[in-house]
Parts: C-alpha cells; sequence; structure tokens
C-alpha cells in the first residue's frame, strides 16, 4: 500500500464565510479527517486503537495558507508520517487543487497516542509504521517552539466559552477544531474583511471538559501576528499563533 493517503474534498457554497473564502476549521476538519482515514486503512486508526483502550490524541497542528480563492474549489489532501517516534508521530499535509495539481496550502501536526484510562501516553511502536512513512517528502511549514502565553499580558479583556455537548469530541473533551473556532472568532469582521489568516499554529496543553468556562486572551507581538491561549483557571488548555496578511 502507498504510505501517501490522498482525499478528495468539495466545499459547498453554504459552507463558505462572509468573503467567500474556506473557514480555517473546516480545512482543519478535512485534514484530520485525512488523517483519520490514511491511519485507519494502514491499521492504526480508531477501530484498532479502540481496541487497545488507546486514542489518538493532536498535540499540535500548524497551517500554512498559500492560495485562499483555490481552496473553494474542489480540493485534494495528502498526507504521511514524516517521522513515528516512542510516543509521537509527526504527520505532514499537501494540500492542492483537485483540477490542476497546484499547492494551496500545507500543514504539519504532531499527534500523540494515550491510555484511555490513564490518559497518559502509550508507546507508539508497531509494524503499521512502514505503512505509512515518507521521511523526505517535501513540507514547507514548521512547527514553532514554544507560542507565547498571551495570557501573561494580554491586549484584551478576556472573554468566556463554555464547554457545550455541541464541542465534545468522541473522547469527551473539546474538539480540536473548537479550539481554533474559538481564537479566531476573537478577531472583529473588519479583520477578516481586510485580511486573511496566512499562518495558523496551535499547541494543545489540557482537556476541555463539558461545563468548563475557558477564557479567551489574545496579544499582539507584530503587525498581524498574535498570540492567543484558552484558560481554563490557571491553567492554559491550548495556545495558538495566528499570522494574518
Amino acid at each position: 500500500m502507498d504510505p501517501i493517503g490522498t482525499y478528495d474534498y468539495t466545499t459547498e457554497a453554504y459552507s463558505l464565510d462572509f468573503m467567500g473564502r474556506l473557514p480555517l476549521p473546516t480545512l482543519g476538519n478535512y485534514l484530520l479527517d485525512a488523517a483519520t482515514r490514511h491511519a485507519e486503512e494502514r491499521g492504526a486508526g480508531y477501530t484498532v486503537m479502540e481496541g487497545r483502550g488507546t486514542a489518538w490524541v493532536l498535540s499540535r497542528l500548524a497551517i500554512e495558507v498559500i492560495d485562499t480563492e483555490g481552496l473553494t474549489a474542489p480540493i485534494r489532501v495528502s498526507t504521511w508520517a514524516e517521522a513515528v517516534e516512542r510516543i509521537f508521530i509527526r504527520r505532514c499535509f499537501e494540500v492542492t487543487s483537485a483540477a490542476t495539481g497546484k499547492p494551496l496550502a500545507y500543514a504539519r501536526s504532531i499527534w500523540a497516542a494515550i491510555d484511555k484510562n490513564t490518559r497518559r501516553p502509550t508507546s507508539l511502536v508497531g509494524a503499521w509504521a512502514d505503512r505509512m512513512m515518507v521521511p523526505d517528502r517535501h513540507c514547507p511549514v514548521e512547527i514553532a517552539g514554544r507560542i507565547a502565553a498571551a495570557e501573561e499580558a494580554p491586549d484584551n479583556e478576556p472573554t468566556t466559552r463554555v464547554v457545550r455537548y455541541s464541542d465534545l469530541d468522541i473522547n469527551g473533551h473539546l474538539n480540536s477544531i473548537r479550539h481554533m473556532e474559538a481564537m479566531l472568532d476573537g478577531f472583529d469582521l473588519e479583520t477578516y474583511r481586510t485580511m486573511r489568516v496566512q499562518h495558523f499554529e496551535i499547541s494543545y496543553h489540557a482537556e476541555g471538559r463539558y461545563g468548563t468556562p475557558l477564557a479567551l486572551f489574545r496579544r499582539k507581538f507584530e503587525p498581524g501576528a498574535f498570540a492567543c491561549a484558552l484558560v481554563d483557571g490557571d491553567r492554559a488548555v491550548s495556545r495558538a499563533l495566528i499570522r494574518f496578511v
């Protein structure tokens, strides 16, 4: 089996945002769907993990958008594992035009496998790794080191979002994409009228649980660049770096 998985997606007009663009969280959903299908087809998906009492957890995700307009047409998402380490897998994505093959976006991610009972990382050693590994394929987006803690010196009065039923994923905590939506919702419409998101990078630190109020903090550190954080009490649940152009 080809270690690279390729999947096609079409976004209908009713799923575009008010500027007629593909919302970044929707692209994020496509990436996660591609990762899920790729792993399932190669013996490391939900079915196998559930049988072992384990689950995949997204730790980091960085998305670099090259052509916003091209993302509204049918697209093709290719994904592969760049490296499989003891408790982490590094996964890459290439998003291209389904019609022309033109690159539209790239993404790089880090995943961990956890024991569903202890919530602790578990070993990723397994024969399936060779079925998805392509260590030398080009993926021109980097994952930064530590994302700045926006909550330590915020520009804004924090807004609060309570985790509700529709926010939960199959593991019972705040869906990875809901983190993205909450942070992008922190900007006004004028921001999206005059700019677009070129780079979005998020790190996940803790689970957002049902009924928990999460405070959203934001800090601008250079023109068009912001650090954001979702915070539960005194603990960051997730942090993001967002660059507009």
